[in-house]
């Protein structure tokens, strides 16, 4: 007898230290559900957002930030830390773009048949700035496909990502990126390693200033903030905007009260301001400097004046593949 209540009280203890070994476990899930890893490269560390993003949580309150902005921002579980925006926002001008597709025939083809579908709205956008239609077709073209690629990164955890990119550790990372990358040679290792801290201060820096536009964009923004997405580097729309972008250019095109860089009208009116507000003139050195101010990229101003050159307004009657013909037809 005193044998068979020493086996059920053995039996007892045995699962109730299993089940404090499962409770453990869901207890653990539960946490690193509600948090977040720095990465692998800090000892697997589990951290809340506000303890990961304390350095920028800091640099923002003495910047003036309201904290209740701040911490409702971080407690959305859409915002996040992401170590490839640290990564790309920091070398990833390393890897130039290539933007001699954006004018190819595909895309000089649907750039006209966008014009021609959207030709009162242009039209009216270039008479109020005097930036042509094909100019801001263009563009749409090159940031977005009109509207077709509007990027999936939550743009507060873009910038809050970035701003991190200063703190030594992730100063560490890039530095461990460039040495993993095989075409560069350990004779660059020195002056791209002075490159990384450079940019990593100036991104930091930049995307701090952009969390502080997004604390004024809120006020006027038809979507809420932290539930936009857009490309890893924070742009958004079918202009491909950043927050401050937004705030000094942007304009409501359709007149409906609202400034949505996803409505095509909104769009297409905040193109042809940002670029008659900084610069664009009808000499070609003004023209180059304020789409240059829209992407500092010298292939960039080429691909965006090549392809309006080669859109040039005419009227469409063909479909699409017609004129895709015709312009191999023509060697275009």
């Amino acid at each position: 007898m005193n044998k068979t209540i020493e086996n059920i009280v053995m039996a007892f203890f045995t699962k109730y230290a299993y089940m404090k070994y499962v409770i453990a476990c869901l207890a653990i899930f539960a946490i690193s559900a509600m948090t977040i890893s720095y990465s692998s490269f800090i000892d697997k560390k589990i951290v809340s957002k506000q303890e990961l993003f304390r350095p920028v949580i800091d640099k923002l309150l003495s910047a003036g930030v309201d904290s209740a902005f701040i911490y409702n921002l971080l407690d959305n579980p859409n915002v996040k830390f992401d170590e490839k925006f640290v990564k790309i926002n920091v070398t990833g001008y390393l890897n130039k773009a290539d933007y001699t597709k954006f004018y190819d025939r595909n895309s000089i083809a649907t750039t006209r048949a966008f014009i021609s579908e959207n030709y009162q709205i242009l039209n009216d956008a270039e008479e109020k700035y005097g930036v042509p239609k094909e100019v801001i077709a263009s563009i749409l073209w090159i940031e977005t496909r009109h509207g077709k690629f509007l990027g999936k990164s939550n743009i507060v955890s873009v910038f809050f990502s970035t701003a991190m990119c200063a703190e030594q550790e992730f100063i560490n990372l890039n530095i461990k990126h460039i040495r993993e990358n095989s075409e560069i040679t350990p004779d660059q290792y020195s002056e791209l390693d002075k490159k990384v801290v450079a940019r990593a201060n100036k991104k930091s820096k930049w995307a701090i200033n952009e969390i502080i536009a997004l604390s004024k964009m809120k006020i006027v923004s038809p979507i809420p903030i932290d539930n936009i997405v857009g490309s890893w580097a924070g742009a958004f729309g079918m202009s491909q905007f950043l927050p401050s972008s937004y705030i000094s250019w942007a304009v409501d095109g359709n007149r409906d009260g609202k400034v949505n860089l996803f409505d095509k009208e909104d769009a297409i009116f905040s193109v042809a301001n940002y670029l008659k507000s900084n610069g664009w003139n009808r000499d070609q050195e003004s023209k180059q400097k304020a789409v240059f101010h829209y992407n500092n990229s010298r292939d960039y101003v080429n691909a965006v004046l090549t392809l309006a050159e080669k859109s040039r307004y005419q009227v469409i009657s063909k479909p699409l593949q017609e004129q895709i013909e015709d312009l191999d037809y023509h060697g275009e």
